[in-house]
């Protein structure tokens, strides 16, 4: 890692104006991306003392430590696979975390006593539950082949994880809308719980919403 910047102000702002092209190309968790540029400059900073000791004129390292690195769109491109494999883990993690809270709500105001009655009833009750099973079978298996878990399974490529978490979006939207409505429609009494799991439903739908939106920007950035 270098530690001591060498370079004149001009050959500050031209690697600035580098990597400020660079960021505007990467699509991914903030904190990764932040990582990735960090990373970049201390190789660019490095590549330039590296060329300047060669015997480079300032001007002429920071051309040539621009050029080792490639083109703001290559570089991008270089990490566009890592940073959709980042964005679906992230996203996927929040709805298995959030997921039991919101759905031990809605088994609670839908079917407080599912013990007490079968299969058919609690169905009835709450259709969506199919739908649990596989975002959480989905889930499931991105989780674990794109993680550690790579080693034994097949490896899931950014594409795929990409696919499946749209689809676990999906599965979200489409069953938070549902038990919003069955609840709305029953007669059942208003509770103090019924505010609290709407309003859940609701930020998971517009999160959800948001997901969907991100997964097509990322998507339509890779064919550019």
């Amino acid at each position: 890692m270098a530690s001591d910047r060498m370079t004149t102000p001009a050959g500050e702002t031209r690697l600035d104006a580098y990597l400020s092209d660079l960021a505007a190309r990467l699509r991914g968790p903030r904190r990764r991306r932040a990582q990735i540029l960090a990373e970049l400059r201390d190789g660019l900073d490095q590549a330039v003392a590296d060329h300047s000791t060669a015997g480079l004129p300032e001007g002429h390292a920071v051309a040539a430590a621009i050029a080792q690195f490639g083109t703001p769109q290559a570089v991008a491109e270089a990490f566009r696979g890592e940073l959709a494999t980042a964005y679906a883990r992230r996203t996927i993690a929040w709805y298995i975390a959030t997921g039991p809270l919101v759905g031990i709500w809605w088994l609670l105001l839908l079917q407080p006593h599912p013990w007490r009655t079968g299969i058919i009833a609690l169905l009835a009750a709450i259709p969506v539950i199919p739908l649990i099973i596989i975002a959480i079978a989905t889930a499931a298996g991105t989780f674990a082949t794109t993680g550690r878990l790579m080693r034994w399974l097949p490896e899931a490529s950014p594409q795929h994880a990409l696919t499946a978490t749209t689809i676990i979006a999906a599965l979200a939207l489409t069953g938070d809308i549902t038990v919003i409505a069955i609840y709305l429609r029953s007669a059942r009494p208003a509770q103090s719980l019924a505010v609290f799991a709407i309003a859940a439903s609701l930020t998971r739908i517009a999160a959800s919403l948001v997901t969907m939106r991100g997964v097509a920007t990322m998507r339509n950035a890779s064919h550019r």
